[in-house]
């Protein structure tokens, strides 16, 4: 019975993929067959192997058993139903070891913990794995890059092991020519999860134990936006912002700032003061992308001030300074469509607002959306052969989605008037 319980055990969690020549290792190996009471007790003791077998992978990283060590405990993380550090386990598999044979050897793994991950921690996880790691040679480069991937990966529930992984790096490496970006990167992941005093400490540690830092100005305006925006404590945060704008006039941050500025005083209900930052951030900010989003928080503070046409006339005017960024531009028109919608009750620029949309990306995701919006905005213009062409491409072009259905019941009703 023992022999079988062992040999199917093997067989689910794939241990041994290789001999394990270390003595430490190959007892982790062995306490596959081990198995807890219930199915609780199960997981609690795959999850605390794994974190054993991580701290190996931290304390033996250049032994020719690496790779083994990582897969064992992406193995036990599974056992443990830890499927984000299955998949934290894995990726570092697939990042330290890129040739083909290798990232062969993982598919099984990618495959059963993309099974267990929920939708948008699933979008993630294939962003991460689709991070180019060709041409980077070094090993504390190939480290430094994964941990700036996990980052912007926004992965949740690896909190505790990145964060094992930022230390492990910065004592391993503690002359790499990048710390600083990489201690800012550090503080955006405290900030990810929501600890932000511990985030506040690498963005200042960056400011004041780098002197030749490119990054002065950004670790002041990071700083400062923890406390605006999660702290709340405004006043801190203006004179830090203050601090940005006079000792670096000519940094990149001036435009982010007097848009964190805008946003802060927006909040406070300072508006005509965050109407002023905001024209300053769009100044500043000009032919970047995020300028779009001080166009919109100029909109914003136009409606919620009641002035209704001036938010739309900001919105088609933002617009059209990023026209080229789909996202950007459809974001802000459709805003604007809904502003004359709902506040100015004016379907004539309601529909001016989406046909732009449509002409300028006719292969949006949210066409059939926007057509039904505008051929109701046409109805009520009284302008029903406008409104029965859109409905028919709905129907033609979308046949099965959501809004076909609509735009027939709609035709419908017209074609009998």
């Amino acid at each position: 019975m023992k022999k079988t319980v062992a040999i199917a055990l093997l067989t689910i969690f794939a241990l041994p993929l290789f001999a394990a020549n270390d003595a430490m290792l190959s007892y982790y190996q062995r306490q596959a067959v081990t198995q807890g009471r219930n199915a609780k007790q199960d997981r609690m003791f795959a999850s605390a192997l794994a974190r054993d077998v991580a701290s190996w992978v931290r304390t033996n990283e250049t032994s020719p058993e690496i790779k083994t060590a990582l897969l064992m405990q992406a193995d036990y993380h599974l056992r443990a139903q830890e499927y984000a550090q299955a998949l934290l386990a894995v990726y570092q598999v697939r990042f330290y070891f890129p040739s083909t044979q290798d990232i062969s050897l993982l598919s099984s793994h990618i495959e059963t913990i993309m099974d267990k991950l929920n939708r948008g921690q699933k979008a993630e996880a294939l962003k991460l794995l689709a991070v180019d790691t060709s041409g980077i040679e070094a090993l504390d480069g190939r480290k430094a890059t994964l941990l700036i991937s996990l980052v912007r990966s926004q992965l949740e529930d690896i909190y505790e092991p990145v964060c094992a992984l930022f230390e492990d790096f910065f004592e391993q490496y503690p002359q790499y020519t990048q710390t600083d970006k990489i201690l800012l990167m550090y503080g955006d992941w405290h900030r990810q999860n929501n600890n932000f005093l511990a985030a506040v400490l690498e963005y200042q540690k960056v400011y004041e134990l780098y002197p030749g830092t490119v990054y002065k100005a950004a670790s002041l305006r990071m700083t400062a936006d923890v406390y605006a925006s999660n702290l709340k404590e405004y006043e801190m945060a203006a004179n830090l912002y203050e601090q940005v704008l006079k000792q670096y006039p000519d940094s990149a941050e001036r435009g982010t700032v007097y848009k964190h500025l805008a946003m802060m005083q927006e909040n406070r209900k300072e508006y005509e003061s965050a109407l002023a930052y905001y024209d300053k951030a769009i100044k500043e900010l000009a032919g970047q992308p995020t300028v779009a989003e001080a166009w919109q928080g100029k909109a914003d503070v136009f409606a919620k001030t009641k002035q209704y046409r001036a938010a739309y006339n900001t919105l088609l005017q933002g617009a059209e300074t990023v026209s080229s960024a789909e996202a950007s531009y459809v974001a802000m028109l459709s805003q604007a469509a809904e502003v004359a919608n709902r506040r100015l009750k004016e379907p004539a620029l309601e529909t001016a607002a989406l046909e732009k949309i449509l002409l300028a990306y006719p292969q949006t995701h949210q066409a059939p959306k926007f057509m039904y919006e505008a051929a109701i905005a046409y109805e009520k213009q009284e302008k029903q052969p406008k409104a029965i062409e859109l409905y028919k491409r709905i129907i033609i072009h979308y046949p099965t989605d959501k809004y076909a259905g609509k735009a027939q019941s709609r035709l419908g009703r017209l074609e009998r008037d």
